[in-house]
């Protein structure tokens, strides 16, 4: 057989995505959206080698050893978008289903277990799709199934992408991703986010700040919000096909919501400092001149161990954050809440 000549250039791949009606089931293309995807990893329809224990007097690794983990696999993918409204409602409905406009993390939020399960009709889970990311000219599109959000990483820094918001969420999924016949659909009825980003330079400084009884009203450079939780897959249903698909997925833990907000080292930072060592938690807004563009509203947060940062022209403060609940946890009032428009 010759040796094949053809490639892919990366700069041809577009991510594309759509909620599933089915957990685990490729819907028709009419739902999928482009997205505004500046970054991507993409998955490869692989699993490991694991190994059984060596015999005692055996010094060689036997073929008998080796299996394949087909029914533990998760297989883990991250994509970066531009801020879009489009782009962090995904991410809020991808890690805490809700994609409302005033989107909610709420005190006293339980995972719901039967929109994960294989199957179910009324799903939590995505398609992601990578065109002409295939494995061959036949083969075009790389289609991730039963996609979970794990996690997000909302950023807006002054010095970097023109200031800019951008948008990180991170992926997994217990199906395959399928590069086959499935795949290669056209997408009929395209459609496309064509939002504009949200950008630090329109924050609303009066409305922008930490609390502690009165908004000390920060000169920000930089800040950052995260939101993680872990997503195990449930066994395997069918070990006669090949596909080892999950029984669901279940949740482990809690979230872990925290950030950090750069600042310049002023009179405000001043201020803050003895509010950063007391046992009160404090509250972070962050809020355009248009508080329905963008409102990120954070209502108890413990303050981490600022540091001050020498390397620039002027002194900067970084303060990390924890974001938590109510002591509460039957409270109803949200522990995050995300306004975009």
């Amino acid at each position: 057989m010759s040796q094949a000549t053809n490639y892919f250039p990366s700069q041809n791949v577009s991510v594309w995505y759509q909620k599933e009606t089915t957990v685990g089931d490729q819907p028709d293309d009419a739902g999928l959206k482009k997205l505004q995807v500046t970054s991507f990893t993409i998955p490869e329809s692989s699993v490991p080698v694991e190994y059984s224990a060596q015999r005692a007097g055996q010094f060689t690794t036997t073929a008998s050893q080796g299996h394949h983990s087909e029914g533990t696999k998760m297989w883990t993918f991250d994509t970066t978008l531009r801020g879009t409204p489009t782009s962090v409602l995904l991410a809020t409905e991808a890690v805490f289903e809700d994609a409302s406009s005033e989107a909610a993390l709420n005190n006293d939020y339980t995972f719901p277990t039967a929109t994960y399960v294989n199957g179910a009709s009324s799903a939590s889970t995505f398609e992601i799709r990578f065109e002409d990311a295939g494995a061959d000219a036949t083969h075009n599109n790389v289609v991730c199934q039963g996609c979970v959000g794990t996690g997000f990483t909302i950023t807006e820094d002054i010095g970097s992408e023109g200031g800019e918001m951008t948008v990180t969420i991170n992926w997994a999924t217990g199906f395959m991703p399928n590069s086959g016949t499935d795949a290669d659909d056209a997408i009929s009825s395209p459609a496309y986010d064509t939002g504009t980003p949200r950008n630090i330079r329109n924050l609303d400084p009066d409305n922008t700040g930490i609390n502690g009884g009165a908004l000390e009203k920060l000169v920000i450079q930089s800040w950052e919000l995260s939101v993680n939780r872990t997503i195990e897959r449930v066994h395997y249903k069918d070990n006669t096909s090949g596909t080892f698909e999950p029984f669901g997925y279940a949740m482990t833990g809690g979230f872990e919501v925290t950030g950090s907000i750069t600042a310049i080292r002023n009179d405000d930072i001043n201020d803050l400092l003895a509010k950063f060592y007391d046992s009160n938690t404090v509250d972070i807004n962050i809020q355009n001149d248009t508080a329905s563009e963008l409102t990120i509203a954070l209502d108890k947060c413990f303050i981490n161990e600022p540091t001050i940062d020498n390397g620039g022209a002027v002194l900067m403060e970084t303060i990390p954050f924890t974001v938590v609940g109510a002591d509460d946890i039957s409270s109803t009032t949200k522990m995050l809440g995300i306004t975009i428009q």
